[in-house]
């Protein structure tokens, strides 16, 4: 059975956040005894060189693009939401912090309405507001669920949204290029902070390191070969199968269950990002038509 190309891509988005969510399983484990600081600039270095490598050995320029500047918003927001999103599921349960993680879709839209002049209707302004009612559930300002750490997640997402913003303008430079860029200037501004944090690596934790790092990158390159294969309006809902490995190895390997109320808060979140996604939708397909 030969698969369409909506059907690779699917498939590939979810192989792909599968890998993703794997690398956020190997920071968790290694986050009590191996700084974030280190963890993200190793992220970041071995990105470089070897997204970097695979640009040399086929011919290309490494900094051709004439978006240097957003490259390097793609960097900074790229560095500063990894350090936060790392801290966040180091500190929380794996599902929460996913869960929140999941709100960069729909503040995506709201930031190409601020930032990029873009118009949305009431309907799509009434999914931001429920994802964001659905933040509120898994956090629960006023109780004791509620801790700094929870915070974390959040401005991970703000930051990533930066960064998804940002892409938009760099779409041309094409996805290795992007993806080498991300990973130069997240090496560059990482650096700057870790040899404040710098410790030596247990012989015992390399194992796990090396895969955060291979997951990490895999994931990124599974992403790309996904909306190479589909449209991004085709398999972008399939993004949110991250928060489903998310509860399953929260469950299988840290023994956290989550609550009721951060299970609805989860579902609320995902489907308003999916309405806002149809919305989306449904407005390019009328723009097409006229």
């Amino acid at each position: 059975m030969r698969l369409t190309q909506a059907q690779k891509g699917a498939a590939l988005m979810v192989a792909g956040v599968l890998c993703m969510a794997s690398m956020d399983v190997m920071a968790k484990t290694l986050g009590l005894s191996i700084p974030v600081a280190q963890i993200v600039w190793l992220r970041f270095v071995s990105q470089t060189i070897l997204v970097g490598a695979g640009l040399i050995l086929t011919g290309q320029t490494l900094f051709l693009t004439n978006h240097m500047k957003l490259h390097m918003l793609r960097g900074v927001a790229s560095t500063s939401s990894s350090y936060l999103f790392f801290l966040g599921i180091i500190y929380m349960p794996l599902a929460d912090a996913t869960a929140l993680i999941q709100l960069v879709p729909v503040m995506v839209t709201l930031g190409a309405v601020w930032i990029l002049g873009e118009k949305i209707g009431r309907r799509r302004v009434m999914g931001i507001a429920a994802a964001f009612i659905g933040a509120m559930l898994i956090i629960r300002p006023g109780t004791s669920v509620m801790t700094t750490m929870s915070l974390f997640p959040l401005m991970g997402a703000l930051g990533f949204t930066i960064y998804a913003l940002a892409t938009r303008f760099v779409r041309s430079d094409g996805p290795w290029t992007t993806l080498f860029l991300q990973g130069f200037f997240g090496m560059c501004f990482s650096s700057v902070v870790v040899p404040f944090f710098w410790q030596t690596i247990a012989l015992e934790d390399l194992p796990v390191l090396a895969a955060l790092v291979a997951f990490g990158i895999l994931g990124h390159l599974l992403m790309i070969r996904a909306f190479a294969a589909a449209p991004a309006s085709e398999i972008a809902p399939y993004g949110y199968a991250g928060l489903l490995f998310a509860i399953f190895f929260g469950l299988i390997l840290f023994d956290e269950t989550p609550s009721p109320l951060t299970l609805l808060g989860a579902i609320i979140i995902v489907g308003a990002g999916l309405y806002v996604w149809y919305r989306e939708k449904l407005t390019q397909a009328q723009e097409n038509y006229d």
